[in-house]
């Protein structure tokens, strides 16, 4: 399938140490459907200084990868109930993070949106380091 424009709404809420932090972003991109799976192509700006084009593939409903370039790299795997060693990267270097996830759903809506709904948990050489809800809304661009 050819790819179509889309609108993605992200927000994440991540709950670490006790306090809880929120951000919301709205950005267009780009969704294309191959076999089992769905690919969203996006640029995220973090700030002034920080933008990281992102590659996020849905498969079957239930794994999601996230890939990152820029000054985040990153490949993230959240997979349902499933707990995946993954590389994160930053401006001060790279490092081993375990994703461990509760949930993921991928809706299609009937008004022709869709949405990605994660819950899961990092952990840094086993210790838990937050707990994260991440949801995004997708919308095709006429």
């Amino acid at each position: 399938m050819k790819a179509i424009d889309v609108k993605i709404a992200i927000r994440d809420r991540q709950l670490v140490n006790g306090e809880t932090e929120e951000m919301s972003v709205v950005t267009l991109g780009t969704m294309q459907k191959e076999n089992n799976s769905v690919i969203l192509k996006f640029t995220e700006q973090f700030d002034v200084d920080s933008v990281c084009s992102t590659v996020l593939s849905v498969t079957d409903g239930k794994k999601v990868t996230m890939e990152r370039s820029g000054l985040y790299n990153s490949e993230l795997i959240i997979e349902e109930k499933v707990r995946h060693n993954c590389l994160y990267g930053t401006p001060y270097g790279e490092f081993m993070i375990g994703i461990y996830t509760d949930n993921v759903d991928f809706v299609t809506n009937n008004d022709g949106s869709y949405s990605l709904d994660m819950k899961y948990t990092i952990d840094f050489y086993s210790g838990l380091a937050a707990e994260n809800n991440m949801s995004l809304m997708i919308i095709p661009v006429a």
